[in-house]
């Protein structure tokens, strides 16, 4: 999966093409690893691209990933199911000059390598954005910081004299 490249000059002007993703377990596993997870159990789902105007395409559809993160505060195990939009589009840019055209104030355009629509690392990387960044299991309470927890040599000390003098 992570080495699915479409070519540009596959997609007719006339009809979309649609690629089925599912990752084989070395894939899942070599993404964990890339990512600092514990395991990804799967990745599978549908992408259409279709052509635009000039040298351009656009990628739409959905991908799901069922992964496993470590609890930030408890180390468990936090397994989860993301559902992840795809909405990408790519254009031809033959010189760094034409990526320079690009309005950055218009849709996010990616230059494609070559002629190439990298479509397995596109998927890994919205993967990897969509996860929770602070993952947690569901049933930890909230750690309660109290007010000799501070350090009163620490920059926040003083702070904490002056609260205990309101």
């Amino acid at each position: 999966m992570l080495d699915l490249i479409v070519s540009f000059d596959r997609i007719d002007e006339q009809k979309p093409l649609t690629v089925r993703i599912d990752a084989d377990d070395a894939t899942c596993q070599i993404l964990a690893e890339r990512f600092g997870w514990l395991k990804i159990d799967a990745i599978h789902g549908e992408i259409t691209l279709s052509r635009l105007a000039g040298q351009a395409c656009y990628m739409k559809g959905k991908a799901e990933a069922d992964i496993t993160q470590s609890c930030v505060v408890t180390d468990d195990p936090v397994r989860q199911k993301l559902i992840i939009p795809i909405d990408e589009r790519f254009a031809i840019m033959d010189t760094p000059k034409e990526e320079e055209l690009i309005d950055p104030m218009s849709v996010q355009t990616e230059p494609m390598n070559g002629r190439d629509i990298p479509v397995g690392e596109t998927i890994a990387q919205l993967i990897a954005l969509e996860a929770p960044e602070w993952p947690r299991v569901d049933d930890i309470s909230p750690v309660e910081m109290k007010d000799n927890d501070f350090d009163a040599s620490g920059p926040f000390g003083k702070l904490a004299e002056l609260k205990k003098t309101r």
